[in-house]
């Protein structure tokens, strides 16, 4: 590795991370003298898109909560275009049954659990929604009651659940907001999951990362991409931050410095870390997640049914299933003739997954397709996978009695990404939105 000299100029902000949480920071700042660093060779995070057929593979990030979230006007000032994901059916694949109904109490006579238990999930999320609506997509106060009731049990502890089959239905949505089970995840992040799912969503045109090419695109800053961060270390002045890239060290100072990368590669890289903000960070743990999708023969309705975008899947390693042309118009769907399917893994899945070689966890996902839809069998033309070791944060019981101390900035170095939120699209911006304050108040 060769060594260069240090830098003479001095950045007003250095950007570690070009997520969409980074590139926020960076495009909201409309400074000229801001650097962001990304050690990938594009930027994106976890938005990144591939096209399939004429349809789009979300690796990562799916879709765009509410119509009125600040992730939903960030893309409309972006000109991004997303269109609303009219969904029409709920439907789950559980013990061996596709169940699928156009209205909720449709859908939960067809679960295959007992009528008992059936009523008291219907009371459960009821009630649920009348005292929980609120907090959807939030910035998390530590202050907040409704929160604090949320944050101090597991899901299973503050729903009651005791029937395995409803534990192992809501480990399923557990895992698709946290990467963990119903019994290890605090109730606020898949509480607040469940009732988004069924608010507005919206799918992005060309894929969820042309939001982060938008970022990208008309931020004023400069980006170093296949920039690997190796040290950040306050100094009287500001900061110092050096990396590696194409073999070559480079060291820069800035006045300021944004932490927008995953907690475990923030603690690798800080230097002279306080203790009290070391252990804060140190509970932001993460979990994996991997999602691989399927072009198919014929359109992908022929295997959802009408009106259905997601499926949560219970009792295997995948957990969920979706329909990413959902949103295609009819005659390109016609024309093309084709159809796509997403699959999805929760961190214990994904572990194992990311064991076997791409092939190899490519066919165990095809053997969970074709176990929901038997008739996808012989009708594959092409598969991709994509995994995510750093895809979620989840919040444990008593994360929300630390929140303010995982947000806090020390030693002009501030905290950005959604494990100082909640977890998705909106709490990553949410947090870029806090820290160009917290920039702006010096």
């Amino acid at each position: 590795m060769t060594s260069q000299p240090d830098s003479s100029e001095t950045y007003d902000v250095v950007i570690v991370g070009g997520g969409i949480a980074g590139l926020t920071v960076a495009y909201q700042l409309g400074n000229e003298n801001v650097l962001l660093l990304e050690k990938e060779d594009i930027c994106g995070g976890r938005t990144l898109s591939m096209d399939m057929g004429p349809y789009v593979f979300n690796q990562g990030a799916q879709m765009i909560p509410g119509g009125e979230t600040n992730v939903a006007k960030l893309a409309d000032e972006l000109g991004v275009i997303r269109t609303l994901i009219d969904k029409t059916h709920t439907s789950t694949y559980m013990n061996g049954k596709y169940v699928t109904g156009s209205s909720e109490f449709k859908f939960l006579l067809g679960l295959p659990i007992p009528l008992w238990e059936k009523l008291k999930m219907a009371i459960g999320i009821i009630r649920m929604r009348s005292r929980y609506s609120g907090i959807v997509d939030k910035s998390p106060r530590s202050d907040d009651r409704k929160l604090q009731e949320l944050s101090e049990k597991t899901l299973v502890e503050r729903l009651n659940i005791r029937d395995p089959d409803v534990k192992a239905f809501w480990d399923s949505v557990a895992k698709s907001s946290s990467s963990l089970g119903a019994t290890e995840v605090a109730a606020f992040q898949p509480v607040n999951t469940f009732l988004h799912h069924a608010a507005d969503e919206f799918f992005v045109e060309g894929g969820t990362v042309q939001i982060t090419r938008a970022l990208a695109d008309k931020t004023k800053a400069s980006i170093e991409t296949g920039a690997i961060v190796t040290e950040v270390a306050s100094t009287d002045s500001g900061t110092t931050v050096q990396y590696e890239k194409n073999g070559a060290l480079h060291r820069v100072q800035s006045k300021k410095c944004v932490m927008a990368v995953p907690t475990p590669l923030t603690l690798s890289v800080l230097q002279n870390l306080p203790d009290n903000k070391r252990a804060a960070l140190a509970q932001c743990e993460y979990g994996a997640m991997s999602s691989a999708a399927f072009l198919v023969d014929r359109p992908s309705e022929e295997f959802f049914g009408d009106g259905v975008w997601r499926v949560p899947v219970v009792g295997m390693k995948t957990i969920g299933i979706g329909d990413p042309t959902f949103t295609f118009s009819n005659a390109v769907k016609r024309e093309d003739g084709r159809g796509l399917i997403r699959l999805f893994a929760g961190d214990d899945g994904s572990q194992t997954l990311q064991k076997m070689s791409d092939d190899e966890a490519l066919d165990a996902f095809e053997n969970d397709l074709f176990d929901i839809f038997p008739t996808a069998r012989g009708r594959v033309l092409d598969r991709a996978i994509k995994h995510w070791p750093y895809a979620a944060c989840p919040w444990r019981v008593g994360r929300l009695d630390i929140i303010d101390d995982i947000r806090a900035s020390h030693d002009n170095i501030h905290y950005c990404g959604d494990y100082t939120e909640n977890s998705g699209l909106e709490s990553a911006v949410l947090s870029a939105n806090r820290v160009v304050s917290e920039l702006a108040a010096g």
